[in-house]
């Protein structure tokens, strides 16, 4: 392990993190309502601890990544940055105006609570511990931009600007790309990292454009679009979406979360004119029947009760909700414990799909839920025909067997993470439904859960070992548990 190239490239992701605060310095200048000293304070915090980390940096700079160095640099970028991405939050609250409102800043003047809202922004979740919305907007558009930028990946970013990295890049576009299998686009890793980017980019221009067309100024925009690509959920509003009470930015915001859900590829195939890549997809349209069927029952279950209204009222919040828990973008138009007990239990069980493999969504994705209904499948078919070989078919292809096994595993790892939180949530005291939603909320990087973190409700009373430990669970959850639960192995701090 060459820890002083893991030093160097963890050095020039938090300088390009730092610049990343740029826009929000702009946002502080624009508005004259504060929140720009805090900015500069930490854009120059963490560019000096890159710069010192870079500066310690000694030979073999050009060095190929090695797989253990990958990982070790996947995990350290999110976690520093969650660090790093506290301090606005954390610095604000001195510079506080003598004049101003005594509640102003005082969610953020702990440093735990800090850290949680850059860990859930950045791991695109959404979960929030503030309670009053009355921010300066530099601050306000941080905490939205720490969701862009974890949306695509902090790493997935970083490569298409420092070809430093080289060859190895590989390695890190395989432990930080979410889903079973990196999808390479371009020879080089560079050219692909730079291609998703860019259609990222382009779906936040359009969405951004979508939602001033409907009233919303470039501000709102930008921070309801950032958690929308990203499906994180952040918003500017203290009722979510729903404060807007505006059917077209439901639909806007409808339509994005759903494309923010898509594997990422196929946008750019479909842009390169591949027009018929989506249902090419075996995973697009089992993505979209769930939606759809999810939905179309959630309507019907909803509408008798008369909770939402008329039928398409009903149908309006209906799609939304389930179309932002399955994406796991967690924005939401209506108080869904309040529907009948079905409705929250099959949005319970939608927190676990997530979205596609090469999303920016959360989850366990639906490939893997695919593959795993195949498993299954294929066991039964050998029951019957014991000395026969049964391939596992995709798309038409065949699965290697090491990604079936990889799937098994990370189903097992993901069962043994999610019983463990939630047994230490009920050992603090947490009632059951609190205990089993805050995990699967935060494990599966959603936001909104149900009992008292429910989606007018937020995480600002958990205990504070709690709130360590739930950020911890959304890294865990953004880098899909192989990335950063293999550093706990011995083997992998051995040669």
């Amino acid at each position: 392990m060459r820890f002083e190239l893991v030093s160097y490239i963890l050095g020039f992701i938090l300088i390009v993190y730092s610049a990343a605060m740029l826009p929000s310095l702009a946002v502080a200048w624009w508005f004259g309502t504060g929140g720009g000293a805090p900015i500069v304070i930490s854009m120059l915090l963490t560019s000096a601890v890159g710069a010192a980390a870079i500066f310690g940096r000694g030979e073999n700079r050009d060095a190929d990544i090695t797989p253990r160095e990958g990982f070790l640099i996947v995990a350290g970028s999110w976690l520093l940055c969650s660090l790093f991405g506290a301090l606005p939050f954390f610095i604000a609250e001195t510079f506080v105006n003598p004049g101003a409102s005594q509640t102003l800043f005082t969610i953020f003047s702990s440093f735990t609570n800090s850290v949680f809202e850059s860990a859930s922004g950045l791991t695109t979740t959404g979960a929030s511990v503030l309670t009053d919305f009355n921010q300066p907007h530099a601050i306000m558009f941080w905490r939205s931009t720490t969701h862009w930028l974890g949306g695509m990946g902090i790493i997935v970013l970083s490569l298409a600007i420092l070809p430093l990295i080289g060859a190895g890049g590989m390695q890190l576009f395989k432990a930080e790309t979410p889903g079973p299998v990196a999808d390479r686009l371009k020879p080089r890793i560079t050219d692909t990292a730079f291609t998703l980017s860019k259609v990222y980019v382009l779906v936040t221009a359009i969405q951004t454009i979508a939602l001033m067309f409907c009233g919303m100024n470039l501000y709102e925009a930008l921070c309801h679009t950032f958690g929308t690509v990203a499906t994180g959920g952040f918003s500017t509003h203290h009722l979510s979406i729903g404060g807007y009470e505006n059917s077209a930015v439901n639909w806007i915001t409808i339509l994005f979360m759903t494309i923010a859900g898509v594997n990422f590829s196929l946008h750019y195939r479909f842009l390169k004119g591949d027009f018929s890549c989506y249902k090419k997809s075996g995973e697009f349209v089992v993505y979209i029947l769930l939606l759809a069927g999810a939905s179309l029952i959630m309507t019907l279950w909803i509408f008798p009760s008369g909770q939402e209204g008329g039928f398409f009222r009903s149908f309006e919040h209906s799609v939304f909700q389930v179309v932002s828990i399955m994406t796991t973008t967690g924005y939401c138009t209506a108080n869904f414990e309040e529907w009948p007990h079905m409705a929250g239990m099959m949005l319970f069980f939608l927190m676990f799909i997530g979205g596609c493999a090469g999303s920016t969504g959360g989850g366990i994705k639906v490939i893997r839920i695919i593959l795993l209904a195949k498993i299954a499948y294929r066991e039964m078919l050998r029951l019957l025909y014991p000395t026969s070989v049964i391939v596992v078919k995709q798309d038409g292809e065949a699965v290697n067997d090491r990604i079936l096994y990889g799937i098994s595993g990370f189903f097992i790892l993901v069962g043994a993470v999610f019983i463990s939180s939630c047994l230490l949530l009920s050992a603090y005291g947490l009632d059951f439904i609190t205990s089993l939603s805050a995990t699967a909320a935060c494990l599966f990087n959603i936001g909104p859960g149900l009992g008292a973190v429910g989606p007018y409700d937020n995480y600002a009373a958990m205990p504070l070992l709690i709130k360590w430990w739930l950020a911890l669970c959304m890294i865990v959850g953004r880098l899909e548990l192989y990335s950063v639960l293999i550093l706990t192995a011995p083997r992998f701090w051995t040669r």
